[in-house]
């Protein structure tokens, strides 16, 4: 044993002594047995599906987290570590955290009515945006009386306006809320259940933007969307069914070189892609801001180019506004068409009345948009 230790400091001191003479022959080099490996904690994908984010964590930093390992990142020396949460009235202090309902993947029927809210802290002083993926999301039940919910989910900021409350089938979907400037400031999401007979299945992706992000949605937009092409839809579009008690506006980033956008409905005919008005009807009441007072949505100064009005009298208005009716037409006419506006930034807004009685199937809109050139 004393053989031993002396062994081990003969060593250490030969060692100490390379050391020395090394340093004082090559100044400013050094040497050392161990390396240290820094990596930030960036977003990374998970190992078993491409649609699941993580961060990059370190092994240990993930199980403090409460995390779960799903793969490798930085080179080996991290895991792409996935936070989630089923459990009511969490607090949630990292970033890039699922919200899931209990035992996802499967369904979950709560066996009482009530409310599960989570707390969303900032996890840096320079976090302006809360932003929402929705994953999956379905099974949230819509109310006998067409148009309402009986289980919903709402997001709360400090700042700016709250999205609507949503329910049904929004799978792919996004929100953003306002968090507000103080360090101090959070966000709530909430979900409500009336039905305990509907089984629910949710799966919600919750990002923090900072303030000086690039990719930070102006604010007041409920979603945003990028690209010279894209299609935006109303919530519970894919259940079929126009929402009461909606209000919100979805922006459209104006990309480089570009200076208007057309819209038109989409291709796909089953739900109907446009259907906003109490009850289904078949022409369009666009520009008649009093024909669908209980519906409509908004997109300003409308034409066929943006540009030249819309034919008078064939039309009451030289350009639209709002939309509303059986299709996105001229007043009182059943045959789609293309319009364009040049007005930016490019907004498309949404409105339905919390109390009028939505006949079904009142589908609600699915449009396609293209940017124009300049």
């Amino acid at each position: 044993f004393q053989q031993e230790n002396m062994l081990v400091l003969w060593v250490c001191a030969l060692v100490g002594g390379v050391l020395a003479q090394d340093n004082s022959t090559r100044a400013g080099k050094t040497f050392s047995l161990f390396s240290i490996v820094q990596f930030p904690n960036e977003v990374c994908t998970s190992s078993s599906s491409t649609t699941t984010k993580g961060t990059c964590y370190t092994s240990s930093e993930c199980t403090s987290a409460g995390g779960s390992a799903d793969g490798n990142c930085a080179a080996g020396f991290g895991v792409c570590c996935v936070i989630s949460t089923s459990t009511c009235g969490s607090s949630i202090s990292t970033n890039t955290t699922y919200i899931r309902n209990s035992g996802y993947p499967s369904t979950y029927t709560p066996s009482t009515t009530g409310s599960c809210a989570y707390t969303v802290n900032k996890v840096q002083d320079d976090i302006c945006q809360l932003r929402l993926d929705f994953q999956t999301f379905s099974g949230l039940a819509t109310s006998t009386t067409v148009g309402m919910c009986t289980d919903y989910v709402t997001v709360a900021g400090q700042t700016g306006n709250d999205p609507p409350a949503i329910c049904g089938t929004n799978t792919g979907y996004h929100m953003y809320a306002e968090f507000g400037t103080t360090s101090t400031d959070t966000a709530t999401v909430t979900f409500t259940w009336g039905s305990t007979t509907t089984a629910k299945n949710y799966n919600i992706l919750v990002r923090q933007i900072s303030c000086t992000a690039s990719w930070k949605a102006p604010a007041d937009c409920t979603q945003y969307f990028t690209g010279i092409a894209g299609s935006v839809k109303s919530y519970n579009f894919a259940g079929g069914q126009l929402l009461n008690s909606q209000y919100y506006t979805n922006c459209i980033r104006t990309e480089k070189g570009y200076c208007g956008i057309q819209w038109k409905e989409s291709s796909t005919t089953s739900p109907d892609p446009f259907q906003m008005t109490a009850s289904p009807k078949a022409p369009a009441a666009s520009g008649i801001a009093t024909a669908c007072p209980a519906s409509f949505i908004y997109i300003p100064n409308l034409s066929p180019d943006g540009i030249n009005p819309l034919p008078v009298p064939t039309s009451s208005q030289e350009y639209y506004s709002t939309l509303c009716g059986g299709s996105v037409g001229i007043d009182t006419k059943d045959v789609p068409m293309s319009l364009t506006t040049r007005q930016q930034p490019f907004i498309l807004g949404v409105f339905t009345d919390t109390t009028t009685a939505l006949t079904s199937p009142t589908t609600g809109f699915n449009l396609d948009y293209t940017q124009i050139a300049c």
